[in-house]
Protein backbone atom coordinates (compact mmCIF):
# COMPACT_ATOMS: atom_id res chain seq x y z
CA UNK A 1 0.00 0.00 0.00
CA UNK A 2 1.10 3.31 -1.12
CA UNK A 3 2.84 5.43 1.85
CA UNK A 4 1.87 8.94 -0.55
CA UNK A 5 -0.47 10.94 0.67
CA UNK A 6 -4.45 10.59 -0.58
CA UNK A 7 -6.65 13.76 -1.57
CA UNK A 8 -10.32 13.57 -3.18
CA UNK A 9 -11.12 17.07 -4.42
CA UNK A 10 -14.85 17.52 -5.34
CA UNK A 11 -15.83 20.42 -7.84
CA UNK A 12 -12.04 20.08 -9.31
CA UNK A 13 -12.52 21.10 -12.73
CA UNK A 14 -12.31 24.61 -12.35
CA UNK A 15 -11.65 27.89 -10.31
CA UNK A 16 -11.41 27.25 -6.56
CA UNK A 17 -11.74 23.34 -6.66
CA UNK A 18 -9.00 23.04 -9.57
CA UNK A 19 -6.57 25.29 -7.63
CA UNK A 20 -7.19 23.43 -4.93
CA UNK A 21 -6.24 20.03 -6.69
CA UNK A 22 -3.16 21.46 -7.83
CA UNK A 23 -1.44 22.84 -4.78
CA UNK A 24 -2.46 19.45 -2.85
CA UNK A 25 -0.55 17.71 -6.08
CA UNK A 26 2.17 19.98 -5.57
CA UNK A 27 2.32 19.15 -2.25
CA UNK A 28 2.96 15.52 -2.84
CA UNK A 29 -0.61 14.06 -2.39
CA UNK A 30 -2.25 11.85 -5.28
CA UNK A 31 -5.22 13.20 -6.01
CA UNK A 32 -8.94 12.18 -7.54
CA UNK A 33 -10.78 15.19 -9.10
CA UNK A 34 -13.98 15.03 -9.75
CA UNK A 35 -16.97 17.13 -11.14
CA UNK A 36 -20.02 16.88 -12.84
CA UNK A 37 -20.06 15.22 -17.01
CA UNK A 38 -20.55 18.23 -18.18
CA UNK A 39 -16.84 19.61 -16.92
CA UNK A 40 -15.31 16.76 -18.54
CA UNK A 41 -12.81 17.76 -21.12
CA UNK A 42 -11.70 20.67 -18.30
CA UNK A 43 -11.12 17.90 -15.61
CA UNK A 44 -8.81 15.97 -17.93
CA UNK A 45 -7.06 18.86 -18.15
CA UNK A 46 -6.15 19.17 -14.00
CA UNK A 47 -5.31 15.33 -14.69
CA UNK A 48 -2.50 16.63 -17.13
CA UNK A 49 -1.40 19.21 -15.49
CA UNK A 50 -0.85 17.63 -12.68
CA UNK A 51 0.64 14.64 -14.68
CA UNK A 52 3.05 17.06 -15.95
CA UNK A 53 3.88 18.19 -13.46
CA UNK A 54 5.47 15.11 -12.04
CA UNK A 55 2.33 13.99 -10.07
CA UNK A 56 -0.51 11.42 -9.91
CA UNK A 57 -3.91 12.15 -10.46
CA UNK A 58 -7.12 10.41 -11.84
CA UNK A 59 -10.87 11.95 -12.58
CA UNK A 60 -13.53 10.36 -11.91
CA UNK A 61 -16.77 11.68 -12.67
CA UNK A 62 -19.32 12.35 -9.69
CA UNK A 63 -22.80 14.25 -9.03
CA UNK A 64 -22.42 15.00 -5.36
CA UNK A 65 -26.02 15.17 -5.24
CA UNK A 66 -26.38 11.64 -5.43
CA UNK A 67 -24.49 9.40 -2.72
CA UNK A 68 -24.11 6.55 -4.72
CA UNK A 69 -21.94 8.44 -6.82
CA UNK A 70 -19.54 9.74 -3.98
CA UNK A 71 -19.63 6.51 -2.57
CA UNK A 72 -18.33 5.57 -5.91
CA UNK A 73 -15.85 8.13 -5.95
CA UNK A 74 -14.21 7.71 -2.92
CA UNK A 75 -13.71 3.75 -3.57
CA UNK A 76 -12.18 4.81 -7.34
CA UNK A 77 -9.75 6.96 -5.29
CA UNK A 78 -8.99 4.12 -3.25
CA UNK A 79 -8.65 1.86 -5.75
CA UNK A 80 -6.56 4.01 -7.91
CA UNK A 81 -4.08 4.67 -4.82
CA UNK A 82 -4.92 2.68 -1.65
CA UNK A 83 -5.98 4.19 0.53
CA UNK A 84 -7.63 7.83 1.13
CA UNK A 85 -6.55 10.86 3.37
CA UNK A 86 -8.32 13.74 2.79
CA UNK A 87 -11.64 14.73 1.35
CA UNK A 88 -12.02 18.35 0.23
CA UNK A 89 -15.91 18.17 -0.24
CA UNK A 90 -15.94 21.73 -2.94
CA UNK A 91 -18.55 21.20 -5.00
CA UNK A 92 -21.33 24.21 -5.19
CA UNK A 93 -23.42 26.42 -6.67
CA UNK A 94 -24.29 29.92 -5.77
CA UNK A 95 -27.80 31.30 -7.87
CA UNK A 96 -28.91 34.72 -7.30
CA UNK A 97 -32.67 35.42 -6.87
CA UNK A 98 -34.49 38.02 -4.78
CA UNK A 99 -36.46 36.46 -1.63
CA UNK A 100 -39.70 36.49 -2.65
CA UNK A 101 -38.39 34.66 -6.11
CA UNK A 102 -36.66 31.49 -4.70
CA UNK A 103 -38.19 28.55 -6.08
CA UNK A 104 -38.98 25.41 -4.53
CA UNK A 105 -36.89 23.86 -7.17
CA UNK A 106 -34.18 26.52 -6.87
CA UNK A 107 -33.68 25.72 -3.19
CA UNK A 108 -34.26 22.21 -3.50
CA UNK A 109 -31.43 21.93 -5.46
CA UNK A 110 -29.14 24.28 -4.15
CA UNK A 111 -29.48 22.50 -0.72
CA UNK A 112 -29.13 19.01 -3.03
CA UNK A 113 -25.45 20.23 -4.11
CA UNK A 114 -24.35 22.42 -1.40
CA UNK A 115 -24.96 20.65 1.90
CA UNK A 116 -26.45 16.96 0.94
CA UNK A 117 -23.39 16.87 -1.14
CA UNK A 118 -21.13 17.97 1.81
CA UNK A 119 -23.00 15.36 4.13
CA UNK A 120 -22.14 12.66 1.33
CA UNK A 121 -18.54 13.45 1.10
CA UNK A 122 -17.98 13.66 5.01
CA UNK A 123 -19.52 10.38 5.65
CA UNK A 124 -18.30 8.19 2.97
CA UNK A 125 -14.84 9.41 3.29
CA UNK A 126 -14.86 9.05 7.16
CA UNK A 127 -16.01 5.49 7.02
CA UNK A 128 -12.88 5.33 5.09
CA UNK A 129 -10.79 6.63 7.61
CA UNK A 130 -12.73 4.69 10.21
CA UNK A 131 -11.93 1.11 7.98
CA UNK A 132 -8.10 2.41 7.46
CA UNK A 133 -8.22 2.83 11.31
CA UNK A 134 -8.78 6.03 12.00
CA UNK A 135 -7.22 9.62 10.84
CA UNK A 136 -8.44 11.47 8.15
CA UNK A 137 -9.36 14.81 7.35
CA UNK A 138 -12.46 16.59 6.45
CA UNK A 139 -12.96 19.79 4.93
CA UNK A 140 -15.81 21.76 3.30
CA UNK A 141 -16.40 24.51 1.13
CA UNK A 142 -18.36 26.96 3.17
CA UNK A 143 -18.51 30.93 2.65
CA UNK A 144 -17.74 34.12 4.33
CA UNK A 145 -21.47 34.35 3.57
CA UNK A 146 -21.72 31.39 5.94
CA UNK A 147 -21.84 34.30 8.29
CA UNK A 148 -23.84 37.52 7.42
CA UNK A 149 -26.24 36.93 4.71
CA UNK A 150 -25.89 38.66 1.54
CA UNK A 151 -28.72 40.77 -0.37
CA UNK A 152 -30.26 38.68 -2.82
CA UNK A 153 -28.35 35.67 -2.05
CA UNK A 154 -30.71 34.23 1.07
CA UNK A 155 -30.78 30.87 -0.16
CA UNK A 156 -27.30 30.59 -1.20
CA UNK A 157 -26.32 31.99 2.10
CA UNK A 158 -28.67 29.90 3.92
CA UNK A 159 -26.91 26.92 2.91
CA UNK A 160 -23.63 28.16 3.80
CA UNK A 161 -24.64 27.89 7.50
CA UNK A 162 -26.08 24.60 7.30
CA UNK A 163 -22.15 23.57 6.24
CA UNK A 164 -21.08 25.66 8.86
CA UNK A 165 -23.16 23.94 11.23
CA UNK A 166 -22.51 20.39 9.71
CA UNK A 167 -18.85 20.42 9.69
CA UNK A 168 -19.50 21.62 13.65
CA UNK A 169 -21.18 18.51 13.69
CA UNK A 170 -18.92 16.32 12.10
CA UNK A 171 -15.80 17.50 14.32
CA UNK A 172 -17.88 16.39 17.45
CA UNK A 173 -18.53 13.20 16.58
CA UNK A 174 -15.82 11.83 14.63
CA UNK A 175 -13.31 13.45 17.00
CA UNK A 176 -13.04 9.80 18.99
CA UNK A 177 -11.74 8.63 15.27
CA UNK A 178 -8.97 10.47 15.48
CA UNK A 179 -10.84 12.89 11.97
CA UNK A 180 -11.16 16.03 12.09
CA UNK A 181 -13.20 18.45 10.26
CA UNK A 182 -12.44 21.73 9.18
CA UNK A 183 -14.30 24.04 6.72
CA UNK A 184 -12.68 27.34 4.57
CA UNK A 185 -14.58 30.25 3.78
CA UNK A 186 -13.86 32.30 0.63
CA UNK A 187 -15.06 35.91 0.45
CA UNK A 188 -15.25 37.14 -3.59
CA UNK A 189 -13.41 34.31 -5.56
CA UNK A 190 -12.41 35.72 -9.16
CA UNK A 191 -13.60 31.98 -10.52
CA UNK A 192 -16.14 31.23 -12.96
CA UNK A 193 -18.88 30.61 -9.94
CA UNK A 194 -18.16 34.40 -9.25
CA UNK A 195 -18.42 35.74 -12.58
CA UNK A 196 -21.80 34.16 -13.41
CA UNK A 197 -23.43 35.36 -10.30
CA UNK A 198 -21.89 38.80 -10.94
CA UNK A 199 -23.40 38.87 -14.66
CA UNK A 200 -26.63 37.74 -12.88
CA UNK A 201 -26.45 40.10 -9.95
CA UNK A 202 -29.70 42.19 -9.76
CA UNK A 203 -28.92 45.92 -8.15
CA UNK A 204 -30.61 47.71 -5.29
CA UNK A 205 -33.54 48.97 -7.68
CA UNK A 206 -34.47 45.47 -8.93
CA UNK A 207 -32.81 45.46 -12.46
CA UNK A 208 -29.66 43.79 -13.47
CA UNK A 209 -26.47 45.32 -12.72
CA UNK A 210 -23.21 43.38 -13.85
CA UNK A 211 -20.17 44.75 -12.64
CA UNK A 212 -21.58 46.81 -10.27
CA UNK A 213 -21.08 43.52 -7.62
CA UNK A 214 -17.51 42.86 -8.70
CA UNK A 215 -16.54 46.55 -8.04
CA UNK A 216 -18.55 46.65 -4.73
CA UNK A 217 -16.39 44.56 -3.32
CA UNK A 218 -13.38 45.41 -4.58
CA UNK A 219 -14.22 48.90 -3.25
CA UNK A 220 -14.57 47.14 0.62
CA UNK A 221 -11.56 45.25 0.37
CA UNK A 222 -8.75 46.52 2.23
CA UNK A 223 -5.84 45.06 -0.13
CA UNK A 224 -7.93 46.69 -3.27
CA UNK A 225 -8.65 43.36 -5.02
CA UNK A 226 -10.73 40.13 -4.60
CA UNK A 227 -9.42 36.89 -3.93
CA UNK A 228 -7.45 34.61 -6.64
CA UNK A 229 -8.15 30.69 -6.12
CA UNK A 230 -4.45 30.59 -5.26
CA UNK A 231 -5.53 32.49 -2.39
CA UNK A 232 -8.11 29.95 -1.00
CA UNK A 233 -5.85 26.55 -1.92
CA UNK A 234 -3.43 27.77 0.47
CA UNK A 235 -4.82 27.65 3.40
CA UNK A 236 -6.88 24.46 2.11
CA UNK A 237 -3.35 23.10 1.81
CA UNK A 238 -2.55 23.93 5.42
CA UNK A 239 -5.91 22.25 6.75
CA UNK A 240 -4.78 19.24 4.72
CA UNK A 241 -1.47 18.85 5.84
CA UNK A 242 0.10 17.58 9.63
CA UNK A 243 0.38 21.61 10.80
CA UNK A 244 -3.16 21.76 11.43
CA UNK A 245 -3.86 17.88 13.10
CA UNK A 246 -5.10 19.94 16.21
CA UNK A 247 -7.67 22.06 14.67
CA UNK A 248 -11.17 21.09 14.42
CA UNK A 249 -14.64 22.12 14.07
CA UNK A 250 -13.35 25.81 12.57
CA UNK A 251 -14.70 27.89 9.53
CA UNK A 252 -11.73 29.86 9.05
CA UNK A 253 -12.45 33.00 6.42
CA UNK A 254 -10.44 33.71 3.54
CA UNK A 255 -11.62 37.73 2.71
CA UNK A 256 -8.48 40.03 3.82
CA UNK A 257 -10.40 41.64 6.47
CA UNK A 258 -13.57 42.14 4.30
CA UNK A 259 -15.52 40.47 7.60
CA UNK A 260 -14.20 42.97 10.02
CA UNK A 261 -16.86 45.08 10.17
CA UNK A 262 -19.01 42.60 10.01
CA UNK A 263 -17.50 41.13 13.33
CA UNK A 264 -17.31 44.67 15.22
CA UNK A 265 -20.98 44.91 14.45
CA UNK A 266 -21.96 41.43 15.88
CA UNK A 267 -20.13 42.63 18.95
CA UNK A 268 -21.52 45.59 19.17
CA UNK A 269 -25.14 43.98 19.10
CA UNK A 270 -24.02 41.49 21.62
CA UNK A 271 -22.89 44.70 23.89
CA UNK A 272 -26.20 46.38 23.24
CA UNK A 273 -28.31 43.87 23.99
CA UNK A 274 -26.05 42.91 27.70
CA UNK A 275 -26.57 46.65 28.26
CA UNK A 276 -30.69 46.51 28.07
CA UNK A 277 -30.81 43.35 29.97
CA UNK A 278 -28.93 45.06 32.65
CA UNK A 279 -31.30 48.12 32.25
CA UNK A 280 -34.27 45.67 32.02
CA UNK A 281 -33.01 44.05 35.08
CA UNK A 282 -32.07 47.70 37.13
CA UNK A 283 -35.87 48.97 36.07
CA UNK A 284 -37.20 45.87 37.81
CA UNK A 285 -35.32 45.82 40.98
CA UNK A 286 -34.90 49.58 41.45
CA UNK A 287 -30.63 48.84 42.04
CA UNK A 288 -28.28 47.61 40.73
CA UNK A 289 -27.56 44.22 42.14
CA UNK A 290 -24.40 41.19 41.58
CA UNK A 291 -27.46 39.49 39.93
CA UNK A 292 -27.79 42.15 37.08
Amino acid sequence: MTTTKVAIVTGAAQGIGRAIALRLAADGFSVAVADIPAAGDLLASVVAEIEAAGGAAVAVRCDVRHKAEVDFLVQAAVNAFGRLDVMVANAGIAPTDTFLDITPALFDNLYAVNVRGVLFCYQAAARQFIAQGGGGKLLAACSVSGFDTQLHQTAYCSSKFAVRSLNQGAARELGKHGITANAYCPGTVNKPMWQAMDAAYIGDDGRPAPGVLTQRKIDGTPLGRIAEPEDVAALVGFLASPASDFVSGQAIQVCVGVSIDQADNRAASMLLKIKVAKWQCHTRCHAWSSQC
